[in-house]
C-alpha cells in the first residue's frame, strides 16, 4: 500500500443487515489503520443483487455506526441497482470523492493481488454472441484464461470489480483486501460454534421465526432492531411487482432500465400463465432462461418496481452527488474538513426543491420503500448524529 497511515479508509458496503462478519471487519481496518477514520458507502433502501433491504437506510447507518463506522454515505439507486462493475464504480468514485485513500473489503482469496488482475482483464469482455450462457459466465471464462486461475468466488469477483473500477478512476484507493472467515457468502446454515454467519443465513433464520438463535451472530444494536423492526423482503413487495406488471404498457415496460432482448414480454406472459396465487420466487423461476441470470431478473424486476427508466440513471451519472446519512463525534471532525473539498454536491438534507430536480428518482424510491415500512425516507429526515 502506498500509504502507511491513510486518514480515511472507506467501505463499499449493504449491511443486510450488520452482523457479526462486518463488525469483524471493522475491527481488522482499525487493527491495520489506527488512528483512521472509517466511511462507507452503503446502498440504500434496494440493493446490488436485485431486492429490497431488510431495513431501511436510516437503520442500517445506525447500526454501523454503532458498530465503529465514522461517516455512512448512501449509494443512489442508480449506482446501487447495477451489476458488480457498475456497482464498484459508484462506490470507488464515491469514496475517492470523500477523500478515502484506501478501500477495504471482504475476500475468499485476500492474497489475491487484484490490482494486478485488474490490469491484466482490463479490456476484456466475454461472448455476447453465446446465446445459451448468461454473458456473466461467458465473462468469467474469460477471466479465468487470462489470468491462469477462476476467479469465481463472489467477494472475489466483488474485489476485482472494485480493482477495475479503481483503475478507470486513475487508481486514487490502495486496496485493502481482508480475508473472509468461517461463513461463506451464501452460506445458509447458523452453526452454534461459529459466532459468524452469512447474512443470507440470517435472514433466512428471521424469516423461519428463529429470532432467538440469531442473538449470537449479530452486534446487540442489530439484534434490538430484529425484535423491534419487520425485516421486509420481496414477499413483502411482490403485490405492488405483480400491480406494476398487470398495469403497466408493454412499450412503457420496454423504457424499464436494463430491459434488453424483448424480455419485458416473457415479464408478463409468465405472470399472467401462473395465475394470482403464484409467489415472487415462482415467477422469477419461471421467467428464467439461459441468458438472463436470477440476479439480472432480480435487478430488472426491482427497477420495474421502482419504474426506474433509462434516463434517469443516465441524468445521475451525469451529474453525481454524496448522500450523507450519518457520522460520529470522530466523523464529525472529519466532515468539517471534507465538505470543502468534494467535487461532488455533499447532500445533508432532502429540501421540497430537491425532490423535484436531482434526488426525483431517489425520492421517489425512498417513497416505494416507505409503503411498507411506514417510515418516512427523505423530507423531514435528519441525518444521525452518533
Amino acid at each position: 500500500m502506498s500509504k502507511v497511515k491513510p486518514e480515511i479508509v472507506g467501505i463499499i458496503a449493504e449491511y443486510n443487515p450488520f452482523h457479526n462478519g462486518h463488525l469483524y471487519q471493522l475491527q481488522q481496518v482499525k487493527e491495520r489503520f489506527p488512528g483512521a477514520k472509517i466511511v462507507v458507502a452503503m446502498s440504500g433502501n434496494f440493493l446490488q443483487r436485485g431486492e429490497p433491504a431488510t431495513f431501511d437506510k436510516w437503520t442500517r447507518a445506525t447500526q454501523a455506526l454503532a458498530n465503529g463506522a465514522d461517516v455512512v454515505l448512501e449509494l443512489p439507486v442508480a449506482d446501487a441497482l447495477q451489476p458488480a462493475d457498475r456497482f464498484a464504480f459508484g462506490g470507488v468514485r464515491a469514496l475517492a470523492a470523500f477523500g478515502a485513500e484506501v478501500l477495504a473489503f471482504g475476500a475468499e482469496h485476500a492474497t489475491y493481488d487484484f490490482m494486478a488482475y485488474a490490469r491484466l482483464t482490463q479490456n476484456l469482455t466475454g461472448n455476447f454472441k453465446k446465446y445459451d450462457q448468461a454473458y456473466a459466465a461467458s465473462w468469467q471464462e474469460a477471466i479465468a484464461q487470462k489470468i491462469g486461475h477462476e476467479v469465481s468466488s463472489p467477494n472475489d469477483l466483488l474485489g476485482l470489480a472494485y480493482a477495475k473500477a479503481n483503475l478507470a478512476l486513475g487508481e486514487p484507493l490502495s486496496l485493502y483486501p481482508i480475508r473472509r472467515i468461517k461463513a461463506a457468502y451464501h452460506e445458509e446454515d447458523l452453526y452454534k460454534d461459529q459466532v459468524i454467519a452469512s447474512a443470507t443465513a440470517i435472514r433466512q433464520a428471521y424469516l423461519a421465526g428463529k429470532l432467538t438463535d440469531l442473538q449470537a451472530y449479530v452486534p446487540k444494536s442489530t439484534f434490538v432492531d430484529l425484535e423491534s423492526q419487520k425485516m421486509l423482503s420481496w414477499a413483502d413487495f411482490w403485490p405492488l411487482l405483480r400491480y406494476r406488471l398487470t398495469m403497466a404498457r408493454i412499450e412503457d415496460l420496454g423504457q424499464i432500465y436494463g430491459m434488453a432482448e424483448g424480455i419485458e414480454y416473457r415479464l408478463v406472459q409468465q405472470l399472467e400463465q401462473l395465475g394470482p396465487q403464484a409467489t415472487f420466487e415462482e415467477w422469477l423461476k419461471a421467467v428464467k432462461n439461459k441468458r438472463f441470470t436470477y440476479t439480472r431478473l432480480s435487478r430488472l424486476a426491482t427497477a420495474v418496481l421502482l419504474d426506474l427508466r433509462t434516463e434517469e440513471v443516465q441524468v445521475y451519472q451525469k451529474a453525481p452527488f454524496l448522500r450523507l446519512l450519518g457520522f460520529s463525534q470522530a466523523g464529525q471532525t472529519l466532515l468539517n474538513k471534507v465538505k470543502k473539498n468534494t467535487p461532488y454536491p455533499l447532500v445533508t438534507r432532502v429540501t421540497q426543491k430537491d425532490k423535484q430536480t436531482f434526488l426525483a428518482t431517489d425520492y421517489k424510491v425512498g417513497r416505494i420503500y416507505q409503503l411498507l415500512n411506514g417510515r418516512q425516507q427523505d423530507i423531514k429526515r435528519q441525518v444521525i448524529r452518533f
